[in-house]
């Protein structure tokens, strides 16, 4: 079985049996749980229309998505050597390429898991509404580019700079500037700075597309440039994480 394999399995287990695993997966859980009581007991936001609500849960989705993928990508290289077992995975022997294809691989069985996690929430506040099933199939389109592609940032900031923290506060930081379409509102994504951030910003490309295609009811064809976007976000990441993996900085 190749190296990569091995590492992916060896983060399956940690994610499913290790205890720091299952509390990032109750994190995701309870900030999903959180959103939607709060929109189920709040009257104003119960006052929202079903199709906004849905919107609403698909961007709280990718963003916590998101969240938990820059914190296992930072990970990815300096906690191995923080910990002490990067030199054993090294001498074993697995190249750093195998070692990021392993976490990545890892990474993305995460998100999978994550996916498969929300669409009870997607179900519990759409459930009755329109654009449901349109709602769960480009969550995985357009959000998991996005996840994936932070998560991959992540581990180029984590085999840079060889510190978990300074690699997850470097990533939050990018993640939180990305993530501000769900924080300010229209009219000021509306002006031209916004539109011009809105053009280049894959996140932003994620919520236009849920907005269009849930809220809006619009084609598969509308949605090809956004489509473009976040799939060179994956790919230039992955590219990223790749180049620096070859030459990390453990010290």
């Amino acid at each position: 079985m190749n190296a990569y394999i091995l590492i992916a399995l060896k983060e399956r287990r940690a994610l499913l049996q290790n205890q720091r695993g299952l509390v990032w997966l109750l994190a995701f859980s309870s900030i999903l749980s959180a959103f939607a009581l709060l929109l189920i007991s709040s009257k104003e936001l119960s006052l929202l229309d079903n199709a906004q609500v849905v919107y609403m849960m698909a961007g709280t989705v990718t963003a916590a998505g998101a969240l938990i993928a820059v914190i296992m990508g930072a990970d990815a290289f300096a906690g191995e050597c923080e910990r002490g077992t990067l030199v054993a995975l090294l001498i074993a022997p697995v190249s750093t390429s195998q070692l990021l294809m392993g976490k990545a691989l890892g990474l993305a069985g995460a998100w999978g898991l994550m996916y498969l996690l929300a669409l009870p929430y997607l179900w519990s506040v759409g459930i009755g509404g329109q654009n449901l099933l349109q709602a769960v199939s480009y969550l995985a389109l357009f959000g998991t580019p996005v996840v994936l592609g932070f998560g991959y940032l992540a581990m180029a900031l984590s085999a840079r700079s060889g510190s978990v923290l300074s690699s997850m506060l470097s990533s939050l930081i990018v993640l939180l500037l990305s993530a501000s379409p769900l924080l300010i509102g229209p009219g000021l994504r509306s002006s031209t700075i916004g539109k011009t951030l809105d053009a280049i910003n894959p996140f932003s490309g994620a919520l236009n597309t849920f907005d269009s295609v849930i809220i809006d009811s619009a084609s598969f064809s509308a949605q090809i440039p956004r489509l473009v976007l976040v799939l060179v976000w994956l790919v230039s990441t992955f590219l990223v994480a790749r180049n620096v993996a070859r030459h990390p900085n453990f010290r």
